[in-house]
This record gives C-alpha cells, structure tokens and sequence, in this order.
C-alpha cells in the first residue's frame, strides 16, 4: 500500500520528441530546464508572430478582355471551277418489292345492248362528228343508233391522232339540276363503251356530262354531240434546241 501512494506522489512521465540532443532530459532538473530552454524560442515566437502584419487580401484586379482576333480569311479550296462530268449519273433502279403484288388487268367497259322500243336515232354534223337524239330522260339506244355508234367507232381506231369528245345534254320537267347531269353522264359512258369495244384507246375519249343546255342554246336539249379535235403537233426544235 505504501509503494502505491508513493507511485502517486511521482511526478507525471512526459515523452519529448525532437531533433537536438541538447533538448533531451539530464536527470531531474530536466523538465525544468527544458521549460527555462524553451521559453524563449516560445517568446521568440510569439513576438515573431506579434510583429507580423495581417496581409490584407486586396481584391483581384478585373482583367480587360483582350480583343477579339480577326478571323483570317483561307483561300478558296477550288481556284477553278470543276468541269462538267461527261454524262449523267445512272438512273436509280428502284428494288422490286419484297411481297408479290397482285396485278389486275383494267375492267373493260359494260356492253351496251340494243333496246328495241328506244326512241334515239343519230344524224352527222357538219364538221364530220355524229349526234345522238334521245327523248327527254332516257339514255338508250335502239338497234339503229347502235349500228351507227359502232361503225363510227371503228373508223375512230383507224386515226389515232385524233381525240374524240363526248358533250352530253338532257332536260327533265323542273328545275332540277343533278338529274339532268346524271342522265347526260349516262349517256356519255353508254356511247364511251361502245368506241372502246370498236377499238378507240381511252385516253383518246373525253366524256363531259353538261346536263341542262344553256338558255341560248338553238340545238335539240336532249343530245350527245361526237366532237373530233386534233391533237396538238408537237413544235419542232430550232437550231440552238429550244421549241421554234
């Protein structure tokens, strides 16, 4: 018990580590000394650090933004102009689709039949086309006036050159306007069908419904004028390529 309390009554250990031997402890005055030693590299330090101005931090100068350079101007990639390539790019030849498509042949026009008991009848123009009569709101065609269309339809084929234009009327008690349209169409299709069969193309008839004539209008209301045009000759190229 009395080696503990004198323990006690021991001074606490101190460690000190440091790089001059003449700092280091020499038998019990050593704390002493090195507090009496080290008192005036402490005050040195101190007066050194109360002797130091605060450096003031002055605020960064703005800079001027320094001009922008002038871009310089490069020469030109190409001095001379390209030559012209001496023939065109190949067409593009576009794919075949990848599904089989169906194709339909064009659906050829409806036969037109005679109807025995039809008052029409045809009559040639002056101009050398054909007029059909009919009576007020019907569009068939008795045996005769089919003959006649046919005939005349056949000697169509043989000028190709020619267009054929189909101008339709009719009349109707009233003042209705679309079913004297409609009647006139009906009657341009009928008259269609047949030149197609006597084999004039398509695209050489013109079928054009009017419906009621027009008030000055001196011909019979209810007809189907064959109107030929010729078509327009193509203008010969001049010299330098261009249309005379």
């Amino acid at each position: 018990m009395a080696a503990f309390l004198a323990c006690l009554s021991l001074p606490a250990a101190q460690a000190q580590v440091t790089s001059n031997l003449d700092d280091l402890p020499q038998g019990k005055s050593a704390p002493t000394a090195k507090k009496t030693a080290a008192a005036p590299h402490t005050a040195h330090t101190s007066a050194a650090h109360s002797n130091t101005k605060p450096v003031s931090q002055k605020p960064a100068a703005t800079s001027t933004p320094a001009p922008a350079a002038t871009p310089v101007k490069s020469a030109p990639a190409h001095e001379t102009v390209p030559g012209v390539p001496p023939a065109p790019p190949p067409p593009v030849v576009l794919p075949p689709p990848f599904v089989p498509v169906q194709l339909h042949p064009p659906v050829p026009p409806a036969d037109v039949t005679a109807v025995t008991d039809a008052a029409s009848h045809t009559e040639s123009l002056p101009d050398g086309g054909l007029r059909v009569l009919f009576p007020s709101g019907s569009e068939a065609l008795n045996a005769d006036s089919l003959k006649a269309l046919q005939a005349y339809g056949t000697e169509l084929s043989h000028h190709p050159e020619e267009r054929v234009v189909l101008i339709a009327h009719a009349t109707l008690p009233g003042d209705d306007v679309s079913m004297p349209r409609r009647i006139a169409l009906a009657r341009a299709l009928a008259v269609r069908s047949i030149f197609i069969h006597a084999g004039v193309a398509t695209t050489r008839l013109y079928p054009r419904a009017l419906g009621r004539p027009d008030a000055g209008d001196s011909a019979p209301a209810d007809r189907l004028d064959v109107v030929i045009e010729t078509n327009p000759v193509a203008p010969s190229p001049s010299a330098n390529g261009l249309p005379k």
